[in-house]
């Protein structure tokens, strides 16, 4: 009977600590969690979630134009659709050309000269009616990765760095398959000639011009050089096929060492324009401005939100990137590498990056004011020449205009 009398009583103990500790547990919260992106643990801090919608953290949007030289980054581009150009200079391996065959080798021994070009599947222009042609020149100046489509170009017509007269063209049209074959181009055999004895007296060789004519209505992209390439990557070479002493045929290979694009594209509407240009290549920046929230906060979460205007949007025919990045640069020049970079999704029209907190959280100990820089992801910067553009803050549609989530705590003292 005690036994039972002393289990009742435990038991009855048991419940009475356990509500206590519930209920202690209960009143310790002071705040709510909030109810934006997700649940936060109740904790004793003050935890605040705040909106672009209410607040007005944006100071401004740009678009910047950041040089990004397509040099050996794996693709080159070769063709025009609408208002935009695309031309590829290529350099050729000096030890493909030996000093051997330039003692004896004439041009009466050549029997073809071609170049060879590997296409992708990616194109831009007009893929039901996709007219491609173009010319090939010989270069007589020297040439970087600086140069620009108007350094090289009047108008349609190559300036004084390139022979007047071509030495090669294309025409027709390149069927996209799942595999691309390589295009075979016959060349003039002279100039074949000309490298061998330049590279013998140590006289530069600046290589070959792909000019895009004016009937051209596509752009086609070519497998390329890249510099951090770990493989054996396909790209543009001339193939020249002669008859050896004995009179045996023989086959050589004059490998490309140097492929590099030049773009042109159409102006932007107007300087409110927001817009990413990979290819040329065009940024979106925006100014941002936190004051409102107390110095030091510990930023839990912040999500941005871009909008694609799909009026001003052009695409090839790969379609949208579904990866974007985003970058903070603080004193940098855009072009070097940022401080900060995180990436952003593309999930219907709309761009969103959700995980913009540690920029912010950066300002949060200076004057609460920065900007960042939104591109495109990775090599999609320089292997497309896809236009996005986005609207503004000042968008007459405010569903349309850029948004900001964030969920922040003051840090104690």
């Amino acid at each position: 009977m005690n036994v039972m009398l002393f289990l009742n009583f435990a038991t009855k103990l048991c419940k009475n600590l356990l509500f206590i500790i519930f209920s202690l547990l209960l009143f310790s919260c002071n705040e709510k969690p909030t109810s934006i992106t997700y649940s936060l643990l109740y904790d004793t801090v003050s935890i605040v979630a705040l909106s672009s919608d209410t607040i007005n953290f944006f100071k401004g949007n740009r678009t910047a134009y950041v040089p990004t030289p397509l040099f050996n980054v794996g693709a080159i581009f070769v063709g025009a659709a609408d208002k935009y150009r695309a031309a590829s200079l290529l350099r050729f391996k000096e030890t493909n050309l030996p000093d051997t065959l330039a003692s004896w080798l004439t041009q009466d021994r050549i029997d073809s000269v071609n170049l060879i070009l590997p296409p992708s599947r990616y194109v831009f222009g007009d893929s039901l009616n996709p007219n491609f042609s173009f010319k090939i020149y010989l270069i007589n100046q020297y040439w970087s990765n600086k140069i620009t489509w108007d350094s090289l170009f009047n108008d349609w017509t190559p300036n004084s760095r390139v022979d007047p007269a071509s030495i090669g063209f294309f025409a027709g049209k390149i069927e996209l398959k799942d595999s691309m074959p390589s295009i075979t181009i016959p060349l003039q055999s002279s100039f074949i000639i000309d490298w061998l004895n330049k590279n013998k007296d140590s006289i530069p060789i600046w290589g070959i011009l792909l000019a895009p004519d004016p009937t051209c209505k596509i752009i086609h992209q070519i497998r390329a050089q890249y510099i951090t390439e770990d493989t054996v990557n396909i790209h543009p070479q001339i193939v020249v096929k002669y008859r050896y002493k004995d009179n045996s045929q023989r086959i050589w290979y004059i490998n490309s060492a140097i492929d590099c694009s030049v773009a042109q594209v159409p102006p932007l509407n107007d300087s409110n324009s927001l817009v990413m240009q990979s290819g040329y290549s065009y940024r979106t920046i925006f100014q941002f401005d936190f004051s409102q929230i107390p110095k030091f906060s510990a930023i839990h979460y912040a999500q941005f939100e871009l909008t694609i205007d799909q009026s001003q949007t052009i695409s090839g025919n790969l379609g949208i990137d579904t990866i974007f990045t985003g970058s903070y640069f603080e004193n940098r020049s855009l072009d070097s590498l940022p401080i900060i970079s995180f990436y952003g999704r593309r999930e219907g029209n709309k761009l969103v990056y959700p995980k913009v907190s540690t920029p912010i959280e950066l300002w949060l100990k200076g004057n609460g004011k920065g900007e960042l820089v939104f591109y495109s992801y990775g090599w999609n910067e320089y292997r497309k020449l896809d236009r996005i553009a986005f609207y503004g803050v000042d968008a007459p549609d405010s569903r349309l205009r850029p948004k900001l989530k964030i969920i922040y705590s003051k840090r104690r003292p």
